[in-house]
């Protein structure tokens, strides 16, 4: 590196200022020259190089020393090759070792001789000659001494710049722009052939003297190889995609306790599951996960076949907020412990539409809990949770039999249906096994700490906090609606819902009040009408509990379009139960066929998917249960086959697997 002295003459940086050093006192003190106004200033020494250390005072080289002028080399040498490197190091110990044996001698009878001692003393088998030396010497002292000047510039050999006729470099930037950053990428080819064809219509019409020789490919290839990369980004895949391929990633948001930033998103798992009834694959289940920023826990979790729904995020933001006390009760094998749980501050959720949905931005409202939403297309804003759900595909899923890839030509050969041999119960034990007994466990980079013990410092800090009664809970996380209150009750989804309590609210409120109503996935069986003037949560009963009881949404959906197909618009509870029947019937033999989507859908009707921990259950508000209406009068099914647009599959019933991880 380039060296300086305090001295007289000097120039130097100092606090944002130029400044010459006029005189150094013998007491210390230094007078100093502005450059801009000649004004005089005082320091002591000590403080110069106080501020010298603490970077406030650099020196500057002086443009009117020529000497220091032409020594202006640089770059350091370690940004040089190795190559480089190990010749300059030579050098300079051929010239370390003659100038401690005194005066430097150039005379080649005198020099030769020490070059030969000093190349057997450093081992070089290829010493180099006495006017070699001389030159390494003579540039040395010319750059005072600067050892930068040893290093050899092949960086700087050849001719500078472009030796192509102007018109030929205005002609090929015009076929780069047309045939190569234009939309999708063409072959180098192809901007070679275009740049013949312009060369040849711009001779055409001059004479021979003055014809330009066409380019070769090779200066093609440089001429594209020094564009800059993200304007070919740019324009072979657009904007957006090229400023994610080249961001630049921060540290993040700053999170500084547990449930402060909790992230929530779905994935399909690259893992095919098997009906435990009939041995066909299902398909692959969908998994919402929510997990928390500061400690990399998984907090909430949701599996089944209803895809990406806000039913899934509903029963994930449940599962989150309530304790995980049924580890041990349900899967006895399982170590550790799940400790999660609590109310949440901040919940980041990306576009989907069941996230903008007005019934989430209500859930979120009651909770306390503020929704932010990510920058479309732009994931890395909720880092944590997309890389859980990759961490979950690469070291859970494909340990297990059956796993698939996440892109289908990445299996090859390799048929996943064939190998699928886990059971929908089976994949919850393992999943909790593993969330539990080895993620919770294992170290993460991101926060120096295993996420288990990051959560148990951080809930002695701040302890989790939880919700007054799971009743509220449950009303909270249901759908919602507004119907009219009529004499008979009032119909949602097909069902009819009355008791004395909505008789009560009609004679408080008018004859036909309209009222919020709250009803579930899982269960039609029962309903919560909200109060207009108290808020309170009515809870309502269905008058066919029979049929609505643990009936899911999905599967009464299903039911209720059949119906309106038999009875062309009219749907009476004869309808339905005949409609029931044929479901049923419909849906078994929809885990027979052949079609992998079609074994998928049943497993969607028939509601496959993880259940809710507490179960839930009709609050104990209910009051009395209702006695059992009386059995309906049956009716012949219909056989599936009579169905429009079905067709009967036969396939052979295959043995319930055992367990591949018992």
């Amino acid at each position: 590196m380039q060296t300086f002295i305090f001295k007289v003459g000097a120039l130097i940086l100092w606090n944002g200022q130029k400044m010459r050093v006029l005189r150094m006192i013998a007491d210390g003190r230094v007078q100093l020259e502005a450059e801009s106004d000649g004004s005089i200033h005082g320091a002591s020494y000590f403080e110069l190089l106080k501020d010298y250390s603490e970077r406030r005072l650099v020196f500057v080289e002086d443009p009117k020393i020529p000497e220091i002028a032409y020594a202006r080399i640089g770059r350091s040498l370690s940004t040089f090759p190795e190559e480089v490197q190990a010749d300059a190091i030579r050098k300079k110990r051929y010239l370390d070792y003659l100038q401690k044996l005194g005066r430097f001698v150039s005379t080649p009878a005198v020099l030769t001789p020490l070059i030969q001692e000093c190349a057997s003393v450093i081992g070089d088998r290829k010493p180099p000659s006495a006017v070699t030396v001389y030159r390494w010497y003579r540039e040395l002292i010319k750059h005072q001494g600067d050892c930068r000047a040893l290093i050899s510039r092949h960086d700087r050999k050849g001719g500078g710049g472009t030796r192509l006729h102007p018109e030929l470099i205005e002609m090929l930037n015009k076929a780069i722009d047309e045939h190569y950053l234009s939309g999708r990428p063409a072959s180098i080819k192809t901007v070679w052939h275009e740049m013949i064809r312009l060369v040849d219509k711009r001779n055409e019409f001059h004479a021979v003297s003055e014809r330009l020789r066409i380019p070769s490919r090779a200066t093609i290839y440089r001429a594209i190889n020094s564009l800059d990369k993200y304007d070919v980004a740019a324009a072979h895949f657009g904007t957006r995609i090229a400023k994610m391929r080249f961001r630049t990633s921060g540290l993040g948001p700053r999170v500084t306790r547990i449930l402060e930033r909790v992230e929530i998103d779905h994935t399909p798992l690259d893992l095919f599951v098997i009906d435990e009834q009939t041995g066909l694959p299902q398909g692959r289940p969908t998994v919402t996960i929510a997990i928390d920023a500061y400690s990399k826990m998984p907090v909430g979790m949701h599996i089944g076949f209803s895809g990406t729904s806000i039913e899934a995020v509903f029963a994930c933001i449940r599962h989150a907020v309530l304790p995980k006390t049924y580890i041990k009760e349900r899967y006895p094998e399982i170590e550790n412990d799940w400790p999660c749980y609590g109310h949440f501050e901040t919940l980041v959720c990306d576009n989907g539409m069941e996230f903008h949905s007005s019934q989430l931005e209500r859930v979120a409202f009651e909770l306390g809990s503020v929704l932010q939403f990510c920058p479309k297309r732009q994931p890395y804003y909720k880092g944590s949770i997309e890389r859980f759900l990759k961490t979950l595909n690469y070291q859970f899923s494909r340990i297990l039999p059956g796993h698939s890839f996440a892109k289908w030509f990445q299996r090859e050969d390799y048929d996943p249906l064939k190998d699928a041999v886990l059971t929908f119960d089976q994949l919850l034990r393992y999943l909790h096994r593993w969330i539990v007994d080895v993620y919770m466990q294992d170290l993460n980079r991101g926060i120096k700490s295993s996420p288990y013990r990051k959560w148990q410092e951080g809930a002695a800090m701040s302890p989790p906090r939880l919700l007054s009664n799971l009743d509220g809970l449950d009303i909270m996380l249901g759908r919602s609606c507004e119907r009219t209150i009529f004499s008979y009750g009032f119909d949602l989804r097909c069902i009819r819902y009355n008791n004395d309590a909505l008789r009560s609210l009609r004679q408080k409120y008018g004859e036909q009040v309209k009222v919020d109503v709250r009803y579930y996935f899982d269960d039609l069986s029962l309903v919560h009408v909200i109060d207009p003037l108290t808020k309170e949560a009515i809870p309502v009963p269905a008058l066919d509990q029979e049929y609505a009881r643990n009936r899911p949404m999905e599967q009464h959906r299903l039911i209720c379009a059949r119906a309106r197909e038999i009875n062309n618009g009219v749907i009476d509870n004869s309808s339905l139960a005949r409609a029931m029947l044929e479901i049923q019937e419909i849906t078994k033999e929809m885990s027979f066929s052949k079609s992998q989507r079609t074994r998928q859908r049943a497993a969607k009707i028939r509601g496959i998917k993880q259940q809710p921990t507490p179960p839930h259950t009709p609050p104990s508000c209910i009051g009395p249960a209702m006695a059992e209406p009386p059995a309906a009068t049956p009716h012949p099914p219909v056989k599936p086959s009579d169905l429009p647009g079905f067709k009967a599959v036969s396939f052979p019933r295959r043995p319930r697997p055992l367990d591949p991880l018992a």
